[in-house]
């Protein structure tokens, strides 16, 4: 099989992969090697759980296929590989090369307990558009000498009012903090300028009200007595739960899940 992708992937097909690749899927990703490139890569029984999500139903390819089955789910992903959205592959035998090298598999078929690495990247539109800004912006800052006149005048007396602003600001934060040392030694509690000037508001509302007291933090010895009294309540809730006669006990230690019982979390 050729490692370069197709040109052509029908439409429905290319929908699945644009769902399997963002958020709402839930498809875990990872970062791995792969012709000494870096790649992403998933496993199938991930992929397999992400279309039977209800957020897949809810797509416009997931409303023309209906509800899937894991049977079903898993042969949809199944012909996506010949058209090499995603390859076949699997971590190396030897113990000494790094785990997250992959290879690739000679007979290319969809089981849940493989792994696959991505070959579809999506659509790149939005890419290139950004490329393309960024490259306008670094050419238009180079070329700043040919730029007419009224524009360079224009962008002089931008950065003249920014700088202004920010001059501003600062020196009415200093205002700010002078006036309140006054007040807080004449007129207790003191004096705020704008109270809510650097807090976690909205920009309008930095500026309302004009002026207000200052609010003194309320003592935390309350807060601690408090949290000493639940924290002896949840003791001693726990110390009655943990009392229980011998034979429920030995019911318990049976019941224990065993360290084979554990679950991979690369598994999942």
């Amino acid at each position: 099989m050729e490692a370069n992708a197709p040109p052509e992937r029908p439409k429905n097909l290319c929908q699945v992969a644009d769902y399997m690749l963002s958020p709402q899927s839930g498809l875990k990703k990872r970062d791995g090697v792969f012709n000494e490139s870096r790649v992403t890569y998933f496993r199938g029984k991930g992929a397999v759980n992400a279309l039977l999500k209800p957020e897949f139903r809810q797509t416009a390819v997931g409303k023309e296929l209906g509800e899937l089955t894991r049977e079903s789910a898993a042969e949809l992903l199944g012909s996506m590989i010949p058209h090499q959205f995603f390859l076949k592959v699997e971590r190396p035998s030897d113990p000494d090369m790094p785990r997250n090298m992959l290879q690739l598999v000679q007979y290319q078929s969809f089981s849940e307990d493989s792994v696959f690495v991505w070959r579809y990247e999506g659509s790149q539109l939005r890419t290139h558009l950004m490329a393309g800004g960024l490259l306008f912006i670094v050419l238009a800052g180079v070329m700043f000498p040919l730029w007419p006149v009224p524009l360079r005048l224009g962008v002089w007396y931008l950065s003249v009012g920014v700088l202004i602003l920010l001059g501003l600001f600062f020196a009415m934060a200093i205002v700010r903090l002078i006036l309140f040392m006054i007040t807080w030694v004449v007129l207790k509690p003191g004096v705020w300028i704008f109270p809510n000037l650097f807090e976690d508001v909205g920009f309008v509302d930095s500026f309302i009200p004009l002026w207000g007291w200052h609010e003194p933090e309320e003592p935390k010895e309350s807060k601690k007595s408090g949290k000493h009294i639940s924290a002896g309540e949840e003791a001693q809730a726990e110390v009655q739960t943990q009392v229980v006669s011998e034979d429920v006990a030995e019911k318990v230690v049976k019941r224990r899940p065993m360290v084979e019982d554990a679950v991979d979390e690369d598994a999942a």
